[in-house]
């Protein structure tokens, strides 16, 4: 490479000329194709570097011809810089050092933004001395710190010559410590040593220097240090911004492009560095001014530096800084700015913003006081502070509060006196506040407003998005409320059920104050304040039952015990007080209604030993509650029918607590039951609810006799077991078709021809005739006869909430025993056919038309937040009145079957809970129950697939450690065979339907509806498969948790499963028929476009790579040579292709990481056992073997970060978008930003949104995924 900078001119005039065709209008797309295709040969020329110095350090050319330029010297750094002699390399740094030097004020900002990345992208090659001494200046920049210096001190160059330095140095410390970048990950020590001995202080760099080596080489130039002497220029400039005149706003730019540059810093600097040059003092300047943007930014700033983890070796230096972030003067400064700040909703985003910033510093200040309570001495002002979170939690945006709140959550359990009373101060406004916004604001009507409803609207693009973010608010509300009736129990429950009661009195709830049964609404504001109110008191409920726990210890010698008694029993009378006077309280509303029944229930269940005349009268005042239906109202007919349901399983909680006193009463209690079944017998879910309530309390009572007890059950057992031994339910489970026969489902392709479904194009707008009305209530009538409900409902009543060995749990073992062979056959048949009547193979014979009737008929309606085009209540409005239309026969026959599949599925689950009685059949069980749960499997839609991924799981998670090996390996291989079938195709439906462009906006919704469900089935497979993984390890934390608790439910395994052989892990890596169909969905899961599934599939295979590297004396799991040899050979070219193509696509940016993790362990584990990982890249296109061995051998003792940097180096023209790349998306003008949602940046309170980044390629051309290996 020459140095000389004369180059001929014909080169440039050619590069001059292609240009100029690329920039032209008028210049035909062929010729403009052939000057790209010039551009792009011109970068791998021998003298490209000369020329693109040439061109960029000609002031008469145009900026794009110097941009280009520019460019050429990037391609020759970060992609030829191997290949040059010591000499270029030195050549490079100072054409890239002239070029910097000679940039003026005029100049645009991209070329100064480039010449900068220049700069960095030659420091992290060449900067530093390299470890083993390397002092030979040709090869390594030592001098680049004085560089940066004399540049930085050049006069006559206005603020340019220092706005570059400093953007020089914050990139500096995003790539070598934030971001992931691959070159600096490789040079990381060397790059980190160097950064850190410029950016100290005099007096730290002096330590330092008595530390480290005194071989190695000076980097640093002169004493002051980078961190001083950026701070010092960032006063200066706020100083000077503040006197005002012309140049304040370059004095304010420059202020900003230094905290810029201290805001990467602060993350990783030593906090004596910072203390020792006053950083805390300068941050605050800003607030002397009225300057917003300069504000946001010192308050970044500050976020980046007391967010950091708290280390205890730095104790004493982190309590300095935070007591000067504290002192009452600056605390005063943020009050005011924020009073400042104040606007309305979409007034001015800049105060907003700047608002959620300083919420967020003052929720960090909060958090370090609640840690170290110590901070709080003489010299801080709490109760400023204090008012000042109140201020701050009040205000109308959530956004702004939440960080406030979630402080509010730590602060609240202080122990420290001078914390408690001003806690205690604080907890009426706190009360008020999160009871104020328990409120549902997502179901509030469209046309209602109130500035949060406006607030939240410009924060979240998207309804899910709001939906969880509120959420998250009401969860901490709910903690606050929780805690303030743990300290001040009396007094809390005193206000919160007062408030329910006042509510309930005076508002619209009875017809004589306004409630309208044919307006009826589930969202109206009168019923969110209530439910909102339901929950206040159940959060307060929930904190006095935990304060009961506090006091439970409290014995008669301690001083305290006589005053909790005292409260142990005002508080009991007052609970029970206020119940009584709400009996006499009637409403009309179902929902209201729904939740004051809860309550009461709650509040009998929590007080500690409540009087037997108390129980009863509350159960009399359930069973006799009364609300009249009104059929022609359908909403509010279905609510009522929700309370009637509700009704029930109240009762059976209060079974489960106080069956005793209940059995006294028995005799009474059985024919009120019976008056209600016969009133609802039209409704087998109420039917058999209310026989289970008797049935649990004759079951759980203590105060009867076992023969007598077991006969009585037994009895009630009877109806069970005469529906599962009737033979003609055998015959009618016995085909597909006698099962269809006896729903009166068996001619429904007649049925839908003669009533010309095939010719209607809306179903819900053609009413079914009389004939059609009454096939329909015989089909509803005929599922409602099958032995589902009966058992589903007497199985949880056995079942529900009881230890394992104990006296109920034996004698429903005993019950269950003989039933579980007679119901299981015919229960199988059941589920196999209620999947096989989805599968379309099933139809062949019938016409076209009529197929395409029976495919729509298995679709479900269903409404989705954020995708649907109308409200929850508006569809659920429409599917209700559409229920005796054509669309609503379809949907009785689709739910028929679904009923059939869910019921089916949990009455396995509630089977598995007995053990060896269930397990036990399992050789003749596995292989019937696998066909039953995934024979058809593939046949169903996504969202019906959720509760086979759940039944397996229990059936998983229960079965006894002796019984695995017969068991689980058909379930599991059928399991992973199905739904890798069906989310890979489903998937392929997606990306095709991707591609097709003219979509209407109804098909766009109904595929963002499919890919939000298939999303979601996916995750559910993923984490399965994590669980999997997991299970032994949470199986021996359950083991140590049951012992040390002197129990065990039989809702988990016994204690001895956690070390029993085989281990689940055992069974799933050295069983092929599991381990076969498992690591090819996790090897398809890394081509999903979610990113969520993908990042936890790369862990999972991080997590079982090295055991298929190690020898059999180094792995403690017994798996064969052979079994090891073939998995290795497949993730070394499946899961590493996938690896590598994901990789090349720009939607997997954000998981560049994981994926090169993945990548780095498959090349360093087994490339010393077997060739492939190397030959398959280098089947890569432009893929040297030699680069390939090269990077193989410089993993070898490498960390994770250098790992991955070798991967990320290697396949650096393979990746879609560097992370480096994604990571410099300039917001607004300012660098080192990326885009960011409406609300800002997520912190630990607020829900995590991956951001898919949908970039392009910038400069070269990358092959195509499909022909990276050679495919087409």
């Amino acid at each position: 490479m020459e140095s000389n900078t004369s180059a001929s001119s014909t080169p440039l005039d050619h590069i001059t000329q292609a240009l100029n065709a690329t920039l032209d209008p008028r210049i035909s797309n062929d010729i403009r194709q052939q000057a790209l295709q010039h551009l792009e040969a011109v970068k791998s020329q021998p003298d490209a570097p000369q020329n693109g110095f040439a061109l960029a350090d000609d002031f008469s050319q145009p900026d794009s011809l110097r941009y280009y330029g520019l460019q050429l010297l990037e391609y020759a750094v970060r992609y030829r810089w191997q290949e040059y002699s010591p000499t270029d390399t030195q050549q490079l740094r100072r054409w890239v050092t002239c070029l910097a030097g000679s940039l003026r004020e005029q100049d645009a900002l991209f070329l100064r933004n480039k010449i900068a990345q220049l700069w960095v992208e030659v420091a992290k090659r060449s900067w530093g001395e390299e470890v083993g001494g390397n002092r030979d200046e040709a090869d390594g920049w030592l001098n680049m710190d004085q560089l940066l210096v004399n540049l930085w001190d050049a006069e006559g160059k206005g603020a340019g010559n220092k706005v570059l330095a400093l953007g020089i140095l914050e990139a500096l410390s995003e790539d070598i410590v934030h971001t992931e970048d691959a070159l600096a990950g490789l040079r990381s020590e060397v790059l980190g040593h160097a950064l850190n001995e410029i950016m100290i202080p005099a007096g730290l760099y002096e330590e330092h220097t008595k530390s480290r080596e005194t071989s190695r080489q000076e980097v640093r130039a002169g004493s002051e240090g980078w961190l001083n002497r950026v701070c010092s220029f960032f006063a200066l400039c706020v100083k000077q911004a503040r006197v005002g005149g012309g140049e304040a706003a370059t004095y304010e730019m420059c202020a900003i492009k230094a905290l810029n540059t201290l805001r990467p810093t602060m993350g990783w600097i030593s906090l004596k560095a910072v203390n020792e040059v006053s950083c805390v003092d300068c941050l605050f300047l800003p607030f002397h001014t009225p300057n917003v943007p300069l504000q946001m930014a010192a308050v970044e700033v500050l976020l980046a530096l007391l967010g950091r983890p708290y280390n205890t070796h730095f104790h004493d230096t982190w309590s300095a800084l935070t007591k000067q972030a504290l002192q009452p003067e600056r605390i005063a400064m943020i009050r005011e700015a924020f009073v400042q700040t104040s606007s309305a909703p979409g007034e001015d985003e800049e105060k907003y913003a700047l608002q959620k910033k300083m919420s967020e510093l003052l929720s960090i200040l909060t958090d370090s006081i609640a840690r170290r309570p110590e901070l709080a001495d003489d010299g801080i002002d709490l109760s400023a502070l204090f008012d000042l979170l109140l201020l701050v939690l009040q205000h109308k945006s959530l956004t702004v509060s939440i960080p406030v709140l979630h402080s509010w959550t730590k602060m609240i359990n202080a122990q420290e006196d001078k914390l408690v009373d001003l806690v205690l101060t604080a907890l009426p406004t706190l009360l008020q506040t999160c009871s104020e916004r328990m409120l549902r604001y997502e179901a509030l009507p469209d046309d209602e407003t109130d500035d949060i409803l406006q607030f939240l609207d410009e924060d979240f693009d998207t309804i899910p998005e709001r939906h969880a973010f509120l959420g998250n608010y009401r969860r901490y509300c709910v903690v606050i409320i929780q805690s303030i009736a743990r300290c001040r129990p009396i007094e809390a429950l005193s206000i919160v059920l007062q408030e329910m009661q006042s509510m309930l009195e005076n508002g619209p709830y009875t017809a004589a104050r306004g409630f309208e049964s044919a307006k009826y609404s589930k969202t109206s504001i009168p019923i969110l304040k209530f439910d909102a109110q339901f929950n206040v008191v159940s959060a307060a409920l929930q904190g006095y039952k935990s304060w009961m726990g506090d006091v439970s210890g409290v014995t008669p010698e301690q001083e305290l015990y006589m005053k909790v008694q005292k409260d142990f029993q005002d508080a009991a009378n007052s609970l029970q007080q206020w119940c009584y006077g709400m009996v006499n309280i009637h409403t009309d509303d179902p929902i209201v209604a729904e939740q004051i029944l809860e309550t009461m229930v709650m509040v009998v269940k929590t007080l500690k030993e409540p009087s037997t005349s108390f129980v009863l009268q509350m159960v009399q005042h359930l069973l006799t509650m009364r609300l009249y239906d009104q059929p022609a109202h359908t909403i509010f007919s279905d609510a009522v029918k929700t309370f009637e349901a509700l009704r029930v399983v109240e009762l059976q909680k209060i079974a489960l607590k106080f069956s005793n006193p209940l059995l006294e009463v028995y005799n009474e209690l059985e024919p009120r039951i019976e008056v209600l079944v016969q009133k609802h017998s039209d409704d087998p879910r109420l039917v058999w609810g209310y026989k289970a309530f008797l049935f649990m309390i004759v079951h759980r009572a203590g105060d009867i006799e076992p023969e007598p007890r077991m006969n009585r059950l037994q009895q009630m057992l009877r109806p069970v077991h005469a529906a599962w031994t009737n033979p003609d339910l055998a015959a009618s489970v016995a085909t597909l078709q006698t099962f269809c026969d006896s729903l009166a489902m068996g001619d429904l392709p007649e049925f839908y021809q003669s009533h010309g479904f095939h010719q209607v194009q809306d179903w819900s707008t053609r009413v079914l005739d009389a004939r059609g009305q009454a096939r329909q209530t015989e089909i509803g009538d005929k599922a409602g006869a099958l032995p589902l409900r009966m058992t589903k409902s007497m199985l949880a009543a056995s079942a529900e909430s009881l230890k394992t060995g104990s006296r109920e749990y034996n004698d429903a073992a005993a019950l269950w025993s003989g039933l579980i062979p007679l119901i299981l056959p015919n229960l199988l048949q059941m589920l196999r056919h209620a999947q096989a009547f989805h599968n379309m193979s099933n139809y062949s014979s019938l016409s076209p038309d009529i197929q395409a009737v029976v495919k729509r008929t298995h679709q479900d309606r269903f409404w989705q937040s954020g995708i649907s085009n109308e409200s929850k209540d508006d569809f659920y409005a429409r599917i209700q009145g559409s229920k005796s239309s054509l669309e609503g026969f379809a949907s009785t026959v689709r739910g028929v079957m679904r009923t059939v599949r869910e019921t089916g599925y949990h009455i396995l689950y509630l089977l598995t809970k007995f053990d060896d009685k269930f397990y036990g059949l399992s050789g003749e069980l596995a292989a019937p129950l696998a066909e039953a749960l995934f024979a058809d499997a593939g046949s169903l839609s996504s969202n019906h697939l959720q509760p086979v991924i759940n039944v397996t799981t229990g059936l998983v998670q229960r079965c006894p450690s002796h019984y695995r090996s017969q068991f689980l390996p058909l379930i599991l291989r059928h399991l992973f065979l199905a739904l890798d079938g069906k989310i890979s195709a489903e998937w392929e439906v997606i990306g095709q339907a991707a591609e097709r462009a003219g979509q209407d906006g109804d098909e766009l919704g109904d595929e963002m509806r499919s890919e939000s469900v298939l999303r979601q089935l996916t995750f559910s497979m993923t984490h399965f498969v994590e669980w999997l993984f997991n299970f032994d390890r949470q199986q021996q934390q359950l083991s140590v948790q049951t012992q040390s608790n002197g129990n065990a439910t039989n809702g988990h395994s016994h204690s001895p499963a956690a070390t029993a052989k085989p281990s689940m892990t055992e069974l799933i890596l050295s069983d092929p028929n599991i381990l076969e169909p498992l690591i090819l969905f996790c090897t398809h899961v890394l081509r999903v476009h979610d990113t969520r599934c993908c990042s936890m599939i790369c862990k999972v295979f991080r997590g079982y790579i090295p055991v298929f590297g190690a020898t059999p004396t180094t792995t403690s799991l017994s798996i064969s040579p052979e079994t090891a040899s073939q998995v290795r050979e497949f993730i070394s070219t499946e899961a590493l292709k996938a690896c590598i193509t994901s990789l090349n696509e720009p939607y997997f940016a954000d998981l560049q990481k994981e994926l090169a993790m993945v990548i780095a362990q498959i090349l360093s584990l087994y490339s010393p056992l077997t060739n492939t990982p190397r030959e398959v890249l280098c089947s890569l296109p432009m893929m040297k073997p030699e680069k390939v061995d090269k990077a193989i051998g410089r993993m070898k003792g490498r960390s994770e970060r250098g790992m991955r940097a070798v991967v990320l180096e290697l396949l650096e023209g393979v990746r879609g978008v560097s992370i480096y790349e994604a990571g410099k998306v300039t917001v607004n003008g300012k660098g080192g930003h990326g885009a960011k949602s409406k609300a800002g940046p997520r912190r630990e309170w607020q829900v995590q949104q991956n951001q898919n980044q949908n970039q392009g390629v910038g400069g070269e051309e990358l092959e195509g995924v499909a022909g990276l290996f050679g495919e087409q």
